[in-house]
């Protein structure tokens, strides 16, 4: 390039930056400027850089921190347990949002409390760490993860029992239900038996004693007749549902526990015997959930 048509450049760009300064209004020129800058990209942020590099090395920044070598570890410690303790509560409160997600459209109704004992006597309860300030109030139904646990027993200032539905002063309703599994999909199904009385019976379970064994598909010596499955109760295969009238909505359909044992009763042979146990012990779990926002019955 001649000298000529270097001063034309140079008289060119003297002259949009006077245009761009004097004349151009400002906001136009903003929305110009960002697309001119990049031209120049390749070699500012190479300088910009360099330059950096070397006032750090000729000019490092003054440490504002005058600290010694032993306070730093013991802050360092102090913030490390700050941040454990952190994580581990973070975590616990991920995992109760879990078990509350297993309750369906009772999890926003519901409050997880800690258990801090058993019952000491012949009956099946807990206690729980909590109290009527913190809302128990008796009636209340009491859940876990795996279906229905009980009910809020004499709730008062300084705790709250739970009477579990394996207590033998407990009675509800349920209904005998049967879930099966084809090419990776299980369904629900009723059993075609009348919705019927279950009451405690100790040792983490219930029993049911008004069904005859007809009705339930046994002949008189206790044997399963054939051609009636969906009028049949299966050991190890069926399930008990809460299904009582007494009960909130949320409620209806949670898992009372599965049949473990239908007999002829021994004191009525034509009647059957069918014990329902829950899949987890009762008295052996740590923590409940408890139905305080509501405890109506729907009509």
């Amino acid at each position: 390039m001649s000298y000529l048509r270097a001063q034309h450049v140079f008289y060119f760009l003297m002259a949009v930056s006077a245009l761009t300064a004097f004349v151009i209004p400002p906001e136009y020129a903003r929305r110009v400027s960002p697309q001119v800058q990049w031209v120049f990209a390749p070699v500012s942020r190479p300088v910009g850089a360099l330059a950096a590099s070397i006032s750090d090395r000729v000019a490092p920044p003054a440490a504002s921190d005058h600290r010694g070598e032993v306070a730093v570890k013991i802050e360092n410690q102090r913030l490390r347990a700050e941040v454990a303790l952190l994580t581990t509560q973070l975590d616990e409160m991920r995992r109760r949002d879990a078990e509350l997600a297993k309750l369906g459209s009772a999890k926003d109704k519901c409050r997880i409390f800690p258990v801090v004992g058993g019952d000491s006597g012949t009956r099946e309860s807990l206690a729980l760490g909590g109290s009527s300030f913190q809302g128990l109030k008796d009636d209340q139904w009491v859940l876990y993860a795996g279906g229905l646990a009980g009910q809020v027993k004499r709730a008062g200032p300084a705790g709250a029992q739970v009477q579990l539905i394996t207590d033998p002063g407990t009675r509800i309703k349920i209904r005998f239900v049967r879930f099966t599994t084809a090419n990776g999909q299980t369904t629900f199904e009723p059993l075609g038996i009348p919705a019927v009385l279950a009451q405690g019976a100790g040792k983490n379970a219930m029993v049911v004693k008004a069904l005859s064994l007809a009705t339930i598909g046994y002949n008189p010596d206790g044997k399963a007749l054939e051609g009636t499955s969906n009028e049949t109760v299966r050991e190890g295969t069926d399930y008990a549902v809460l299904f009582d009238s007494d009960c909130p909505r949320d409620l209806q359909g949670k898992m009372i526990g599965r049949v473990t044992r239908v007999i002829p009763r021994p004191d009525a042979r034509l009647f059957a015997e069918i014990r329902i146990e829950p899949d987890e012990r009762l008295a052996k779990l740590r923590e409940v959930m408890v139905m305080t926002k509501e405890n109506t019955v729907d009509e």
